[in-house]
């Protein structure tokens, strides 16, 4: 009799044990979940920033190739085929930019003086490329396209005799909710005293 109630309470001892394990098992693999989940999520989140870091670095790289263009353009220019303008707001006409300021545009001198433009970005019908055309600043942009900056640049008389003049140009992304005249920080900022012909 002994044996057989021993027997039984090792039975029942065993059956706890296994609810109990059975329990600790559940937790586990709930905890496990949870940390795998966390990993998974911080892993995504730091290939996110990774991605939009190089995005922005692009970006910036594009702004630059433009700014070079742009100036070279600019300073091939004739005497009389660039007037004298300024499209910065609140900004005389040699006042320089310190770093990282924000730069707001005068919409009305862009339009009236064309001393602003917009680079969209056009993409191809026929593959995942796209072209950047330059567009005026009150230009209707075309089909499918998207503006990706707003370029300006400010034309200051330094010597009419010598024909001396100080181009500023900046180039400014394009952020969503924002039009051109609103404060942004250039992504490219160039200034340079060139002499022009006649």
């Amino acid at each position: 009799m002994t044996r057989r109630t021993d027997a039984m309470t090792r039975k029942k001892q065993v059956l706890l044990t296994v609810r109990n394990q059975r329990g600790v098992t559940l937790v586990e693999t709930i905890i496990g979940l949870l940390v795998l989940t966390i990993v998974l999520l911080s892993g995504a989140q730091l290939f996110r920033v990774h991605v939009e870091h190089l995005a922005l670095v692009e970006r910036a790289r594009r702004a630059d190739e433009q700014a070079h263009l742009t100036m070279n353009t600019l300073a091939a220019f004739s005497y009389s085929a660039l007037p004298d303008g300024n499209p910065f707001k609140g900004k005389a006409s040699e006042d320089t930019f310190a770093e990282g300021e924000p730069v707001q545009l005068d919409s009305n001198v862009c339009i009236a003086q064309a001393n602003c433009d917009r680079i969209v970005r056009v993409p191809h019908t026929s593959d995942t490329g796209s072209d950047f055309l330059t567009i005026s600043w009150n230009q209707t942009p075309p089909t499918n396209s998207s503006v990706v900056y707003y370029r300006a640049w400010r034309v200051t008389t330094l010597d009419p005799l010598k024909k001396l003049r100080r181009i500023t140009l900046a180039i400014l992304p394009v952020e969503p909710n924002q039009d051109g005249s609103s404060p942004v920080e250039p992504l490219a900022l160039r200034q340079t005293d060139v002499v022009q012909r006649q």
